[in-house]
Formats: C-alpha cells, sequence, structure tokens
C-alpha cells in the first residue's frame, strides 16, 4: 500500500534527472512511514539506497519492512542497501568527549557514495533525521553546509532522488530555519501533520504535496505559483492510503 506515496513523489516511474525532496514533520507527526515506503520500493526494484540516519535505527525499518512485505536484512546483505547509523556513531564520540568535526563527518559519507554510486551507477539517498545534527553539537552553518554538499553530490548522480526528514520542533526553533532553507533547494517539498482535532480512528494525519521545481516551468515568467496536493493519510501495518480532503 505504498503506491500512493510513491505516485505523489514521482518516484514510481524512471526519473529523467535528480531530484530532491524535503519532508517537514509539523505538529510532531511521524514521517518514517515515508522512508518504509521508499525502502520497500527500492527494495522490492533492486535500486541502490544510502540510508543516513541520525533517528531511528535499522531495527526499526527492518520490523516495518516485514510488515510490508520486504526485508531490509538481505537487501544490506546484498550490498543494494546500505544504513548508516550516523546518530550512534555521533553520539558515541561526544560520550568519548571527542567530537567529530563537521568535514570529517561529511567526507566519510561522501566516500561511502561514491564507492556506492561506481558499484551500481546510481545510488538514492534518504536522510532520516537530519534536524537531529543540532542535537548532536553540530551548528546552523555546518548543518547547511553538509545539506549543501549532499545536495550537489546527488545532483552529478544519474537517475539519482535525495530525500531529507526534517524533525521541526517549533516555529522559533533552529529545526524549523533549517526545513525552510532544505526547501528552497527541494524538488518537492512534503509537509507532514498531525491532526488537530488530536487521534481519530479514520485518519492519522495531514499531507501536503508542493511540486517546487514546477514554478520554473511557466510559459509566464512573471507566474510562480506552485502546484500543490492536499491529502488525509490513514496508516496500516502494510503502509498508507492517501485520501482526498472531505472523502472521510
Amino acid at each position: 500500500m505504498s503506491s500512493d506515496i510513491l505516485s505523489s513523489f514521482q518516484l514510481d516511474k524512471d526519473l529523467d534527472s535528480s531530484k530532491t525532496i524535503v519532508v517537514k514533520e509539523i505538529n510532531g507527526c511521524d514521517s518514517s512511514f515515508i522512508t518504509s515506503c521508499v525502502l520497500g520500493h527500492c527494495v522490492r526494484n533492486k535500486n541502490a539506497v544510502f540510508v543516513l540516519s541520525t533517528h531511528n535505527s535499522l531495527q526499526h525499518y527492518h520490523n516495518v519492512g516485514l510488515k510490508m512485505n520486504y526485508n531490509l536484512q538481505k537487501s544490506i546483505e546484498s550490498g543494494l542497501t546500505y544504513f548508516y547509523d550516523a546518530g550512534e556513531e555521533l553520539v558515541n564520540s561526544l560520550l568519548e568527549n571527542s567530537c567529530q568535526p563537521a568535514q570529517e563527518f561529511w567526507i566519510k559519507i561522501k566516500e561511502l557514495l561514491l564507492e556506492m554510486y561506481n558499484k551500481f551507477n546510481s545510488v538514492n539517498v534518504i536522510f532520516d533525521g537530519v534536524s537531529h545534527l543540532f542535537d548532536l553539537q553540530f551548528n546552523m552553518r555546518q548543518v547547511n553546509e553538509i545539506c549543501k554538499e549532499l545536495i550537489e553530490l546527488i545532483r552529478s548522480f544519474n537517475n539519482s532522488y535525495l530525500i531529507f526528514q526534517c524533525n521541526v520542533a517549533s516555529d522559533d526553533d533552529f529545526t524549523y530555519i533549517l526545513a525552510n532553507l532544505l526547501a528552497h533547494k527541494a524538488d518537492i517539498l512534503a509537509e507532514v501533520e498531525s491532526l488537530s482535532s488530536g487521534l481519530s480512528a479514520d485518519v492519522s494525519g495531514h499531507l501536503t504535496i508542493k511540486y517546487l521545481s514546477n514554478k520554473y516551468e511557466s510559459d509566464n515568467m512573471y507566474n510562480f505559483e506552485i502546484k500543490s496536493s492536499q491529502y488525509l493519510f490513514k496508516l496500516f501495518d502494510r503502509g498508507v492510503k492517501l485520501l482526498a480532503p472531505g472523502t472521510v
């Protein structure tokens, strides 16, 4: 049941060029279901994917994957999927009082990505919890530079996409500023928001998808209207279903 997400993000067909997608969490909503859907698509289609995580663990995504009928661990063993637990590595560095410099962190990621790209000629990247770099003593300038370098690297790859998942704390927080900075560099912005009315048995939350790259494709140079789609979504053990507003 992940086809709705894939088609909305335009990932259900071959890419003509690289694509950057930013997922922005609002009101504490959990967007990890998007990563699970994309991972399932990559595993089933044998597409190389690099998961850089400071948020959820490998065990979390593996368990969710089994419910969604794909085996993430087997894909990792085959080499098509690489799960880099950056959160654990950086926390260990902090506990040992040897903070890893931002440039050193980026160089390691770049080397791993180039190795995968040279092997498969395409590699998709999911950065799960980019906002947590602030919790790991990186400042705004360092985080922005890492993201900028990552975007530029993926744009040099063939038929690859990059997904940033931003855990936003509040409107006056660094996480909110980072999400907006990344949105300016994105082709697609997805805003995932909890229901303002609280929990519901029929709906899990709101999803707004803005196709930012389309604003440059208009014949009218003064028309910068951004195309967007709004959905309600319902989570299930085996995936997610998108619903049109007003249909529930």
